[in-house]
């Protein structure tokens, strides 16, 4: 139309927009602080080498001390993420919602995590705070991804999942979600908690411990059958359908000889459903010595099993549907199942009579 301006997403209309102090703040989190000196978010800092302050053209500006580095605000980002300076106009515009660009952005998370990510694999609980900032649960991407499983956002509610916008790691932002990314928090209390990325290749960063059992706080006071599972995605569908469960928080973790005395004294029979492979196996055949657990598995046609066609109660939700579901559930809660299960295949690979899985 004549006489109306062109909007093109460019620095200068960024800046009409929103301060470039607004960025630093948002990037950096709540360690922020102008004109202070403060650990970089940029690299490993323990001593406050970090500033943002005012140059001389009016511009805010950062200074790393110890490495020389210096610059606008997007000139951080490009650092920060490890993309061009166009890319920062994208992010920026992306994350503020500001709506100069109608193009789809790709958040810079792959480049990211390449660069920072696989530090924080195998982080520790003791040395490690994890925060988000979370968003409401409103985007289609959110719904396409759990109503395949048959989980609710009442459900996901009760199980304290999150859907999270960024992630920081002792302080260091570290992951954005966007609508090719997104992004989920399982929370633990007290400041415990797992990243969940479902399309990442990097979909899990956590700082819990062995002592940490994903769905234990919902589950009832006593019952019969308590099932233990790899993921606290299976034990939201196993809630569906009213079976108790819960998840250690990881597959190779032995779950401590004082819960599960306490599991016992609530539930008569405990069965443990890992994945049909060497890990799943494995550990679940240490719970079964250690404890007496009764192996369950979604077999795969291997040492003449039955092959389900999936490694888990989630992903035979998703192929097979919710009816498919409630009629195996029928079928393996039933006494005489049980009591067989699958241990003798089980058996069979953990006593190195069979090396392939």
């Amino acid at each position: 139309m004549y006489g109306s301006r062109v909007v093109e997403l460019s620095e200068d209309e960024i800046l009409s927009r929103i301060n470039c102090l607004d960025i630093f703040s948002y990037y950096i989190g709540k360690d922020f602080k102008y004109g202070r000196a403060m650990c970089s978010p940029l690299r490993k800092d323990k001593s406050p080498s970090f500033t943002i302050f005012k140059h001389n053209s009016g511009k805010f500006f950062f200074k790393d001390f110890s490495t020389g580095d210096t610059g606008d605000c997007f000139t951080f980002l490009t650092k920060m993420f490890g993309i061009k300076r166009f890319d920062t106009y994208r992010l920026v515009d992306n994350d503020f919602q500001l709506g100069i660009s109608t193009s789809d952005f790709f958040a810079p998370t792959k480049q990211y995590v390449g660069k920072h990510l696989k530090e924080f694999e195998n982080i520790q609980e003791s040395s490690t705070t994890i925060q988000i900032k979370s968003r409401p649960w409103n985007s289609q991407e959110d719904k396409k991804f759990w109503s395949k499983y048959g989980i609710c956002c009442n459900i996901l509610n009760r199980f304290n999942v999150q859907p999270a916008e960024h992630v920081w790691v002792n302080n260091n932002l570290i992951v954005s979600s966007n609508r090719y990314n997104p992004i989920y928090a399982y929370k633990f209390g007290k400041g415990k908690m797992k990243i969940y990325q479902p399309y990442s290749k990097f979909k899990w960063l956590s700082n819990t411990s062995v002592s940490d059992l994903q769905g234990l706080s919902q589950l009832p006071k006593s019952g019969d059958t308590l099932v233990i599972t790899k993921s606290l995605k299976d034990v939201m569908c196993l809630d569906i359908w009213g079976i108790p469960a819960i998840a250690p928080s990881s597959e190779s973790c032995v779950i401590p000889a004082d819960i599960v005395k306490q599991l016992y004294d609530r539930f008569a029979r405990i069965c443990i459903l890992y994945d049909f492979d060497r890990t799943g196996i494995s550990f679940a055949n240490k719970h079964r010595k250690l404890y007496g657990f009764t192996p369950l598995f979604f077999t795969n046609g291997k040492f003449g099993t039955f092959d389900y066609q999936v490694k888990d109660f989630s992903d035979f939700i998703a192929r097979n549907g919710v009816r498919s579901a409630a009629e195996l559930i029928e079928y393996v809660c039933q006494e005489e199942y049980l009591s067989q299960g699958t241990c003798p295949q089980a058996r069979m690979v953990e006593d190195g009579r069979e090396n392939t899985l």
